[in-house]
């Protein structure tokens, strides 16, 4: 270092007024291109915007709860009750006798007519073949009768002629007639006889249709109430030796459901009114239905009304003796009412029209063209379709299967 002198250092200096060494790019281009990257940026933010594109998207009408376009859904009250069976039998025999057979078990679906069981009937198919015996002995002898008859008459017009003729007596010609008349008279008696032979044989065919067990109505067999070997009668014994029925069955496509409705209450209800049927084995699925019954007397220990109420649909799942809750439901208001009402009354929508948008169940609706959004709580009703409340109107036209990447605002147009 101490080598170097003060001429040296002079030469370490920086001139500041030289030009710039090197090839760097202007300023003037780096401008350009932060530029063009703005407006490429501005683009795609404007272009949305400007030019929004139109989504064809297939729409569904928001029903009311329960029923159809134009009734609310309210609710008026809740009533407890089971499902029962409008038509139900418990199917017995017309005649005594032992359960030879017996075709069904529980849950077999049975034709009107079809046989369910047999009772043991040797006496009267041979009761059966002995009457048509007898008739065809019926037949032969009038068959004979007749043919005598035909005879005995011929004879008496030959004897006529020959009376004529002056070439037999009169007494002659007498005992001719009077055969022929006896002849008749076993024709007459031959008939009779035919027809006696026909009335027994259609009594022992009856008695022995008896001995079949045949189903009143299509339905379903719910329980059996004998077993094959015991003894079965139209009035059973007091002390059990005899059933008093063989099967129980009942057509599942009337079920209904009943409930007692408290003194109080049943002012509430009406004929017709709307009501959900909600079953204690699935009480997430609604079933709509409608009274179609008030009962009209009270149960005095109780102080209830029975009401029954009608399935609007049915599915399996739908069993005789369930126990299940029914809610009456409100009329919609009337026309040019509160709106806001209507729209808080509950509606239900097709399944596919509930969406899923970061974890919210949400419902798209049509409004002037758009998408708005709307957030839902379903919950199941019926097969196919989904129970909503609150935000959604009946009436409104919901998007089914909404795409993934539709989102609240966006132009949609119903296809």
């Amino acid at each position: 270092m101490s080598g170097v002198g003060p001429a040296d250092l002079s030469g370490l200096r920086i001139d500041r007024d030289a030009p710039p060494r090197g090839g760097g790019a202007p300023r003037w281009l780096v401008a350009l291109l932060v530029a063009i990257a703005l407006l490429i940026a501005a683009g795609f933010w404007l272009a949305p915007r400007l030019f929004p594109r139109t989504t064809d998207v297939a729409v569904a009408v928001a029903e009311p709860l329960g029923g159809a376009l134009g009734a609310g859904g309210s609710e008026v009250l809740t009533a407890s009750g089971y499902v029962v069976a409008r038509q139900r039998a418990a199917v017995s025999t017309e005649t005594s006798g032992r359960l030879a057979a017996l075709y069904v078990e529980e849950g077999s679906r049975v034709a009107r007519g079809q046989i369910l069981g047999v009772l043991r009937n040797d006496e009267q198919k041979a009761a059966v073949e002995s009457a048509k015996a007898a008739l065809a002995s019926a037949r032969a002898d009038l068959t004979e009768a007749r043919a005598s008859a035909h005879e005995s008459d011929l004879a008496r017009s030959r004897s006529r002629e020959l009376l004529s003729r002056a070439l037999i007596s009169q007494a002659e010609f007498d005992q001719a007639d009077a055969r022929a008349k006896v002849d008749a008279a076993r024709v007459g008696s031959a008939e009779a006889n035919l027809e006696n032979a026909a009335a027994r044989l259609r009594a022992a065919e009856v008695d022995l249709e008896r001995t079949f067990i045949r189903a009143p109505f299509a339905g379903a067999v719910l329980r059996k109430e004998a077993e094959v070997g015991e003894i079965v009668s139209p009035l059973p014994s007091s002390g059990g030796l005899t059933r008093g029925a063989v099967v129980t069955m009942a057509n599942l496509a009337t079920l209904e459901v009943e409930v007692d409705v408290n003194e109080g209450y049943v002012a509430r209800t009406r004929d017709g009114m709307r009501a959900e049927i909600a079953l204690d084995a699935y009480p997430d699925v609604r079933y709509p239905g409608r009274v179609r019954q008030i009962v009209p007397t009270a149960d005095r220990q109780k102080a209830t009304v029975q009401v029954k109420v009608a399935f609007d649909s049915l599915d399996a799942r739908v069993l005789p003796e369930m126990g299940c809750k029914v809610t009456f439901l409100a009329d919609a208001p009337a026309a040019g009412g509160d709106t806001a009402s209507a729209a808080i009354a509950a509606v239900t929508v097709p399944n596919g029209a509930i969406a899923d948008r970061d974890g919210r169940a949400v419902v798209f609706v049509m409004e002037r063209g758009r998408a708005a959004l709307r957030d839902v709580s379903p919950r199941p009703y019926g097969a196919d379709r989904a129970a909503v409340s609150g935000g959604i109107a009946a009436g409104e036209r919901v998007v089914v299967s909404a795409p993934p990447t539709l989102r609240d605002g966006d132009r949609i147009r119903a296809k």
